[in-house]
């Protein structure tokens, strides 16, 4: 699929985000702890920094997780149905995801678009930026409801044509 293709790129940025962010909560916490222990000292705006990015760590490899699908299913239940009862249960399970996170995407876009606006900051002793996990955020759902949409029109068109295949 042509969707499928034009998403590539960007599940590589996403990937490079969420890496980036989880490798600046290590270096935070890291050296947080070192300068605590050895210092006497804690490192100022840790506690911010890691509120300010946790956010976008895991909302950039939602996306990731379920483009390639490594989000864990429930195969012990859906193992005992019939082929049937995993298609429905495939298709719905799509339906509510596109609905959710729809939903999400929905709701989150005015509050990055007002956070950006205001250039919002954390509270406490060092102000670091919030406006950019605001930003991911409805992006990466907007991503992840795309990818629904793209699986479930899928999913559609491969039980079509397998009926179809059974018809002839």
């Amino acid at each position: 699929m042509k969707a499928d293709k034009l998403l590539s790129p960007v599940a590589g940025l996403f990937k490079v985000i969420g890496a980036l962010a989880v490798l600046t909560i290590m270096v935070v916490t890291v050296a947080d702890v070192i300068m605590n222990k050895i210092f006497g000292l804690p490192f100022p705006g840790a506690t911010e920094v890691i509120i300010a990015v946790m956010p976008i760590s895991v909302f950039a490899y939602l996306f990731l997780v379920q483009r390639n699908g490594r989000h864990i299913t429930i195969e012990v239940i859906t193992g005992r149905f019939g082929d049937r009862w995993k298609i429905i249960l495939k298709f719905l399970a799509h339906c509510i995801g596109i609905y959710l996170f729809g939903l999400l995407t929905y709701l989150n876009v005015p509050m990055a678009i007002y956070s950006v606006r205001i250039g919002e900051h954390t509270g406490g002793n060092v102000a670091v930026p919030l406006y950019p996990a605001k930003v991911v955020i409805p992006l990466a759902t907007g991503l992840v409801t795309l990818q629904l949409l793209i699986e479930l029109s899928r999913s559609v068109w491969d039980l079509f044509s397998r009926y179809r295949a059974e018809a002839d």
